[in-house]
């Protein structure tokens, strides 16, 4: 097991899998029990669809491109959308898929869905984060208690915000 962990993907085929079941099983519980359903236009319902698959995807790609042009094998990765989230392309997947999916099928289920889904993620990559432990030492305890796992914490948003106002200021 510590192979999968330790690989490229990590955790990302199992919760990727669990997750469309989720979605799959949340979207059947939408139809066999005639629950509410999400009011929306058919612009709003697409558009919105649209949005959340954009972010996912752009989020997906900017991680794959920051991955593959580093060495992740051979340094801790803290460099692109990693110096905001520790695990920017699962937030991808569950958040904006989530969105996606549940604007899709007008489903209150899967919108609400996220909150589970968020919950067995966090439990899902401590598995990967006791290998990336093991592996990087105090550099990666270091970079998780800055870091949020999957949304930015107020301590990265605050450091991007400020250096972005120095360069600023240089630049002038």
């Amino acid at each position: 097991m510590n192979q999968i962990r330790d690989r490229f993907w990590g955790v990302g085929p199992t919760g990727m899998i669990v997750t469309l079941v989720v979605w799959g099983l949340l979207i059947y519980v939408q139809d066999a029990i005639p629950l509410p359903r999400l009011k929306l236009s058919t612009g709003w319902k697409w558009s919105l669809t649209l949005v959340f698959l954009a972010d996912g995807f752009s989020t997906l790609i900017w991680s794959l491109v920051t991955l593959t042009s580093s060495r992740y094998d051979q340094q801790l990765v803290t460099a692109g959308p990693y110096a905001f989230i520790r695990h920017p392309m699962y937030a991808a997947l569950f958040l904006s898929g989530t969105g996606a999916v549940a604007f899709a099928f007008e489903s209150w289920s899967v919108l609400l869905g996220v909150v589970p889904l968020h919950l067995w993620w966090m439990r899902l990559v401590r598995l990967e984060e006791q290998a990336l432990i093991r592996r990087w030492g105090a550099s990666y305890l270091t970079y998780a208690a800055d870091t949020g796992q999957f949304f930015p914490s107020l301590t990265t948003l605050k450091k991007a915000f400020s250096e972005s106002r120095h360069r600023d200021d240089t630049d002038l």
